[in-house]
Protein backbone atom coordinates (compact mmCIF):
# COMPACT_ATOMS: atom_id res chain seq x y z
CA UNK A 1 0.00 0.00 0.00
CA UNK A 2 1.49 3.64 -0.83
CA UNK A 3 1.76 5.75 2.30
CA UNK A 4 -0.19 8.54 0.89
CA UNK A 5 -2.89 6.73 0.47
CA UNK A 6 -3.14 5.59 4.20
CA UNK A 7 -5.95 7.54 5.89
CA UNK A 8 -4.11 6.97 9.55
CA UNK A 9 -0.53 6.11 9.06
CA UNK A 10 0.48 3.57 11.93
CA UNK A 11 4.01 5.17 12.00
CA UNK A 12 2.44 8.77 12.61
CA UNK A 13 0.84 7.35 15.91
CA UNK A 14 3.55 5.55 17.14
CA UNK A 15 6.20 8.80 16.31
CA UNK A 16 3.26 10.75 18.19
CA UNK A 17 2.72 8.41 21.32
CA UNK A 18 6.76 8.23 21.53
CA UNK A 19 7.29 11.98 21.44
CA UNK A 20 4.50 12.41 24.58
CA UNK A 21 6.23 9.56 26.16
CA UNK A 22 9.12 11.44 26.11
CA UNK A 23 8.18 14.69 27.09
CA UNK A 24 6.46 13.63 29.89
CA UNK A 25 9.33 11.62 30.95
CA UNK A 26 11.83 14.57 30.43
CA UNK A 27 10.05 16.83 32.27
CA UNK A 28 9.19 14.58 35.55
CA UNK A 29 12.56 13.53 35.24
CA UNK A 30 14.39 16.79 35.47
CA UNK A 31 12.52 17.99 38.17
CA UNK A 32 14.79 15.63 40.13
CA UNK A 33 17.59 16.64 37.90
CA UNK A 34 17.87 13.74 36.04
CA UNK A 35 18.34 13.59 32.67
CA UNK A 36 16.57 11.43 30.15
CA UNK A 37 19.05 9.50 28.14
CA UNK A 38 20.62 8.14 32.12
CA UNK A 39 17.24 6.25 33.26
CA UNK A 40 17.86 3.10 31.87
CA UNK A 41 21.61 2.77 33.07
CA UNK A 42 20.05 4.35 36.28
CA UNK A 43 17.39 1.47 36.37
CA UNK A 44 20.03 -1.33 35.08
CA UNK A 45 22.57 -0.86 37.44
CA UNK A 46 20.16 -0.65 40.38
CA UNK A 47 18.34 -4.31 39.20
CA UNK A 48 21.96 -5.22 38.85
CA UNK A 49 23.87 -3.66 41.18
CA UNK A 50 27.68 -3.96 39.42
CA UNK A 51 27.91 -3.74 35.19
CA UNK A 52 30.69 -3.70 33.40
CA UNK A 53 30.10 -0.74 30.56
CA UNK A 54 30.09 -3.11 28.15
CA UNK A 55 27.23 -4.85 29.26
CA UNK A 56 25.22 -1.43 29.89
CA UNK A 57 25.86 -1.09 25.69
CA UNK A 58 25.21 -4.04 24.85
CA UNK A 59 22.44 -4.81 27.03
CA UNK A 60 20.86 -1.55 26.67
CA UNK A 61 21.84 -1.78 22.91
CA UNK A 62 23.77 1.52 23.25
CA UNK A 63 26.83 2.30 21.15
CA UNK A 64 30.15 1.60 23.29
CA UNK A 65 31.14 5.84 22.50
CA UNK A 66 28.22 6.54 23.81
CA UNK A 67 28.01 4.50 26.93
CA UNK A 68 31.29 5.76 27.63
CA UNK A 69 30.61 9.74 27.11
CA UNK A 70 27.17 9.01 29.24
CA UNK A 71 29.36 7.00 32.32
CA UNK A 72 31.64 9.75 31.94
CA UNK A 73 29.05 12.17 33.35
CA UNK A 74 27.13 10.24 35.50
CA UNK A 75 30.54 9.70 37.41
CA UNK A 76 30.94 13.43 37.36
CA UNK A 77 27.55 14.01 38.83
CA UNK A 78 27.97 11.58 41.39
CA UNK A 79 25.53 9.24 40.42
CA UNK A 80 27.92 6.20 39.90
CA UNK A 81 31.21 4.97 40.47
CA UNK A 82 33.69 3.85 37.35
CA UNK A 83 36.28 1.35 39.11
CA UNK A 84 38.66 -0.67 36.87
CA UNK A 85 38.38 -4.08 36.91
CA UNK A 86 41.57 -5.43 39.14
CA UNK A 87 42.09 -8.26 36.92
CA UNK A 88 41.34 -6.74 33.47
CA UNK A 89 42.47 -3.15 32.76
CA UNK A 90 40.27 -2.79 29.71
CA UNK A 91 37.42 -3.51 32.27
CA UNK A 92 35.49 -0.66 33.73
CA UNK A 93 33.01 -1.78 36.52
CA UNK A 94 30.19 0.60 36.89
CA UNK A 95 28.09 0.96 40.04
CA UNK A 96 25.55 3.28 41.61
CA UNK A 97 26.17 5.45 44.40
CA UNK A 98 23.55 6.51 47.39
CA UNK A 99 22.75 9.37 44.85
CA UNK A 100 22.77 7.43 42.32
CA UNK A 101 20.30 4.98 44.12
CA UNK A 102 17.98 7.92 44.66
CA UNK A 103 17.75 9.07 41.18
CA UNK A 104 17.02 5.58 40.19
CA UNK A 105 14.29 5.25 42.72
CA UNK A 106 12.97 9.10 41.71
CA UNK A 107 12.89 7.63 38.06
CA UNK A 108 11.26 4.71 38.87
CA UNK A 109 8.48 6.34 40.58
CA UNK A 110 7.79 8.88 37.49
CA UNK A 111 7.63 5.82 35.42
CA UNK A 112 5.30 3.44 37.48
CA UNK A 113 3.40 6.98 37.86
CA UNK A 114 2.97 7.35 33.84
CA UNK A 115 2.55 3.31 33.20
CA UNK A 116 -0.26 3.55 35.90
CA UNK A 117 -1.65 6.51 34.09
CA UNK A 118 -1.32 4.60 30.82
CA UNK A 119 -3.14 1.25 32.76
CA UNK A 120 -5.65 3.33 34.05
CA UNK A 121 -7.16 3.92 30.51
CA UNK A 122 -6.88 0.14 29.61
CA UNK A 123 -8.68 -2.65 30.56
CA UNK A 124 -5.98 -5.63 31.20
CA UNK A 125 -7.54 -7.65 28.70
CA UNK A 126 -6.87 -4.84 26.25
CA UNK A 127 -3.41 -4.86 28.01
CA UNK A 128 -2.44 -8.27 27.25
CA UNK A 129 -3.14 -7.80 23.93
CA UNK A 130 -1.28 -4.86 23.19
CA UNK A 131 1.80 -6.32 23.99
CA UNK A 132 2.78 -9.77 21.12
CA UNK A 133 1.74 -6.77 18.29
CA UNK A 134 3.72 -4.00 19.90
CA UNK A 135 6.57 -6.64 20.38
CA UNK A 136 6.42 -7.80 16.45
CA UNK A 137 6.39 -4.33 15.51
CA UNK A 138 9.39 -3.29 17.50
CA UNK A 139 10.92 -6.54 16.30
CA UNK A 140 10.13 -5.70 12.46
CA UNK A 141 11.98 -2.77 13.14
CA UNK A 142 15.60 -4.31 14.49
CA UNK A 143 14.68 -3.91 18.18
CA UNK A 144 14.70 -6.40 21.19
CA UNK A 145 14.28 -7.03 24.67
CA UNK A 146 16.99 -5.38 26.20
CA UNK A 147 18.57 -8.13 28.22
CA UNK A 148 19.58 -6.03 31.42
Amino acid sequence: MKYEDLDRPLMHLFMHIGKLLNDRLRSALGEGGIHFGQVRVLVSLMRHSELTQRMVGQGLDIKPATVTNMVKKMDKSGLIDRKRDINDDRIINVTLTSKGKEAANFALTVMEQIEDEIRSELSQRKIDGLHPPLERVRNTLGGSDPSI
